[in-house]
């Protein structure tokens, strides 16, 4: 994802099942991070089956987002690549 400086976006993730299966989403966290650095962590927003968080672009740089998500006894990861300009 390509930002530019002094943007605030959603930056997120939309989980589809593979087996065509309903599920629920149970919580799921964030955390940003950048050089291996936490920048920002916190609880994400789910919506359904998406996943997302607000994304404040004050500093150029590349920057990751991973969320972490629970599905019943499940606990998966997902990373988005922040590209600040």
């Amino acid at each position: 994802m390509l930002l530019q400086k002094g943007e605030v976006r959603i930056v997120g993730i939309e989980v589809i099942s593979q087996v065509q299966q309903d599920f629920i989403i149970e919580g799921a966290e964030f955390a940003i991070t950048q050089d291996g650095e936490v920048i920002e962590k916190g609880e994400a927003t789910v919506d359904g089956h998406k996943i997302f968080t607000l994304f404040s672009a004050n500093e150029t740089g590349r920057y990751l987002c991973e969320f972490t998500y629970r599905i019943g006894p499940e606990v998966l990861k997902a990373k988005v690549i922040v590209e600040v300009r």
